[in-house]
This record gives structure tokens, sequence and C-alpha cells, in this order.
């Protein structure tokens, strides 16, 4: 059975808690990513999502408007936004137990945490490319 382990992403993109939401908007679009781990050390003290960003305006339309006019602000910090009740998972956690604790949080993504640590993070897109590859495999 294939574990979190083996499909997460390592090293991990982080956030610290006094991070301006501008530099977490730039390193988003540098990146192309939605999942930013708050780590102190290599302690998981929460999470910033894109979701965390979108449900911090008050409209979908004004969106893009918020972050550019964060961005030009440079005041908010990550620790206002940041989901303090993280839910991770191990390396060793079997991928199906993954998706079931995900679907039942309905959250798109899972610090990796060994020894109290961040280790890596796995999201659903990583979940849903390795189904799709594994899928692959047995068809051809």
């Amino acid at each position: 059975m294939k574990t979190v382990g083996q499909v997460m992403k390592s090293p991990v993109v982080t956030a610290k808690a006094g991070d301006t939401l501008a530099d977490l908007v730039t390193l988003s679009r540098q990146r192309h990513m939605g999942h930013f781990p708050v780590v102190e050390g290599d302690k998981v003290i929460g999470i910033i999502t894109d979701r965390s960003l979108r449900e911090a305006s008050t409209h979908p339309a004004v969106y893009n408007l918020l972050l550019d006019l964060l961005a030009s602000l440079d005041r908010g910090l990550v620790e206002q936004i940041m989901i303090r009740d993280v839910i991770t998972a191990a390396p060793e956690t079997p991928v199906v137990d993954a998706v079931k604790l995900m679907r039942e949080h309905r959250i798109g993504c899972l610090p990796v945490v060994k020894d109290g640590k961040l280790v890596g993070i796995v999201t659903a897109s990583d979940l849903l490319w390795d189904l799709a590859t594994q899928e692959g495999q047995r068809q051809g």
C-alpha cells in the first residue's frame, strides 16, 4: 500500500507567522502554489491556503483586487489569517487515509510531520496525479 511519504513533496515552501501577506502573495504568484504551512522552526503552527486568502475578501470578484491591495499596503500579517488547527499526516500514513482526511475536513493539502517536524506536504493534486499514474501503468 502506497504511503503519504512516497507521494509528498519535500522540501516544503513555508511561511512564518510574522510574514506579510504581501510576501505570501508574491511567493504564491512566483511559485504557482496555494498551500503554505506556517512554521516556528520545524513545527507546524498554522497553514495558509488559497481558500484562506479568498475568504478574507467579501466577494470573489474582489479577490484579485484584494491581493493587489494587500501587496501594495504590505501591512497584513500571515498570523492574522492562518488556520491554527492544522490537520497533518505522517509519512507512513496510507494514501487512502490521507484522501479520507482531506475529504472529511474539506482541505486541499496535508503537511507531513515526523517527530513533530515538518518533512513534506501532499496536496489533492499530488494524490490525483499519483492515481492517474497508477492507472496509466495498469493500462500500459
